[in-house]
């Protein structure tokens, strides 16, 4: 099962379609985190599986959480700048357990991290406009989860591995 994560391309409508282009037929799911600054009926969004907002979306019919059943657990979604995640992960990782989620993916912070919280894999993609923190490209994520495992891998605007990066996680 592999998940795209996007996040924050702040109005960058032809890279964001890029990607979702390059990686469409090979991933099992597409989330978008927010800050995308599209309408909600954008045409971008036919290629997108699930999609919140941020606080740079302002077409009101967003929803700010999805929670999407997947075959390898449920997923909750949401960009964060509601959760608190600029001050720490424990709002969102609490309400990602409270609605049964296995994975919590969000933006906001334009910084890029994977983290275990003893069973909820956390997931910020970073930014598709401008990342922050120690990595400073334009990043997006794929997660790719089987039986043994969960790997996230980051990669830039262009489409290469970053792959320092990676990391793994036992399921």
């Amino acid at each position: 099962m592999k998940f795209l994560l996007l996040s924050d391309n702040h109005g960058r409508w032809p890279q964001t379609h890029e990607v979702i282009q390059q990686w469409r037929g090979k991933v099992d799911y597409i989330f978008h985190l927010g800050d995308s600054e599209f309408a909600y009926d954008d045409p971008i969004w036919e290629d997108v599986d699930a999609k919140v907002t941020g606080n740079m979306d302002f077409d009101p019919d967003y929803p700010f959480v999805e929670v999407v059943e997947t075959p390898v657990g449920r997923v909750f979604l949401a960009h964060g700048h509601q959760h608190g995640v600029n001050h720490g992960l424990e709002n969102i990782v609490s309400q990602a357990r409270e609605a049964g989620a296995s994975y919590v993916f969000h933006g906001h912070t334009h910084v890029l991290y994977a983290k275990r919280f003893d069973d909820i894999l956390a997931v910020n993609p970073g930014s598709l406009n401008h990342s922050r923190g120690m990595v400073r490209n334009r990043t997006y994520a794929v997660v790719t989860v089987d039986e043994a495992k969960q790997r996230v891998e980051f990669y830039d605007e262009s489409g290469d591995l970053l792959d320092q990066l990676t990391q793994e996680f036992e399921r």
